[in-house]
């Protein structure tokens, strides 16, 4: 049986203040003394999964994991969370840092106060963080796009609109996903529209879907760039009958079901779960070993279509083949966190895509 952890997941400002407290330096704690802060970026369902994972990593190597997030995304809100965390008795902070640059000062002071740091998901390039668990959002959008040619091809259909949107304008990984996406499909005959604004909140993401359905009658395609945007499209698809392709990104249990009953097409999953898993067993693994951990751990994308969704349903429906899943692959994949799959300085170059021009991802 595994150990038992503690896991708070702090929800409303009115719980955030933590009494600080002193550990002296050079005194290392037992392990099963050990605390991590997950500074979260915002809870969905998507959200979800990465705290599953920093919960189980919590679990197998016997520390505590306090998990800090709120339903909204708000950048001001998760800041002071991981204010907290630093004014706190953590040993290390993992940070979704999301919004990447008004991070920076934040986790300098995080470095100048020596608590160790690793990020997941969100990046912030100007900072002094150096180690990060994600995909590469250029290339999964390039998937993606190479993907959707493919249903294109199957359904007869040569060219087209295209139209794309983007929860969170400017946000440069979905920025890189777009263009990675539109890299994929040029030279073709479909144009891709400009990332259109569809909000985050759920309500508000379906009306602005449906605003742009009506207002593109002619598309071809409708693609997300965010979690909540296929279920929400393909409900708009099943109410409509409309035809339009659909694509788009993550893979929780309402998109795997869209892509099964029909009404959509691709999408690209990121493996949340090491997101939140890793970065905690990063910061473990330098506590105890008294070593940094520097590098890219690349968790590759997953693209999912109607002819794989059955591989996907149970690991994304069911806790306990989720953890059994992703501890064969961290076995396999993720043995020795010395190595990364990457160098840090790689995410630069991928933050620019094909054009190599480094952007600050958030």
């Amino acid at each position: 049986m595994r150990t038992m952890r503690r896991v708070l997941t702090f929800v409303v400002a009115a719980v955030m203040m933590v009494a600080p407290a002193f550990v002296l330096p050079g005194v290392a704690r037992a392990q099963d003394e050990i605390r991590i802060a997950y500074v979260m970026h915002g809870l969905n369902d998507f959200t979800q999964v990465i705290k599953r994972g920093a919960e189980a990593a919590g679990e197998d190597l016997g520390v505590t994991v306090d998990v800090f997030g709120q339903a909204g995304f708000d950048i001001p809100t998760h800041q002071a969370f991981f204010e907290t965390a630093i004014g706190g008795d953590y040993d290390g902070i993992v940070v979704i840092p999301n919004g990447g640059d008004p991070w920076n000062s934040l986790i300098e002071q995080a470095t100048e106060a020596e608590i160790p740091l690793a990020s997941a998901n969100n990046t912030a390039l100007n900072s002094p963080l150096d180690v990060w668990v994600g995909m590469d959002e250029f290339t999964s959008g390039v998937f993606l796009g190479d993907e959707m040619k493919t249903v294109f091809e199957a359904k007869g259909v040569t060219g087209g609109q295209i139209v794309v949107g983007i929860c969170a304008p400017g946000n440069p990984v979905l920025v890189s996903r777009y263009e990675g996406f539109v890299s994929s499909l040029a030279g073709t005959d479909f144009e891709v529209g400009e990332p259109q604004d569809v909000q985050l909140s759920n309500e508000e993401n379906y009306a602005r879907w449906e605003n742009l359905s009506t207002a593109n009658p002619d598309a071809v395609a409708m693609v997300g760039l965010c979690s909540l945007d296929i279920p929400n499209i393909a409900q708009l698809k099943e109410r409509s009958g409309a035809e339009w392709s659909v694509g788009g990104y993550d893979i929780e249990v309402p998109t795997l079901q869209a892509i099964e009953a029909g009404f959509a097409d691709v999408s690209v999953g990121q493996q949340p779960f090491l997101q939140g898993y890793l970065p905690v067993r990063i910061l473990v693994e330098e506590i105890q070993n008294g070593t940094n951990i520097s590098g890219w751990f690349e968790c590759p994308p997953d693209v999912v279509t109607a002819a794989n969704v059955a591989d996907y349903v149970s690991r994304e429906s069911d806790p306990a083949v989720e953890y059994e899943s992703y501890t064969t692959y961290m076995a396999e994949n993720f043995p020795d966190l010395t190595q990364p799959s990457r160098p840090y300085s790689d995410l630069q170059a991928a933050a620019g895509g094909a054009s190599g021009e480094a952007t600050p991802e958030s």
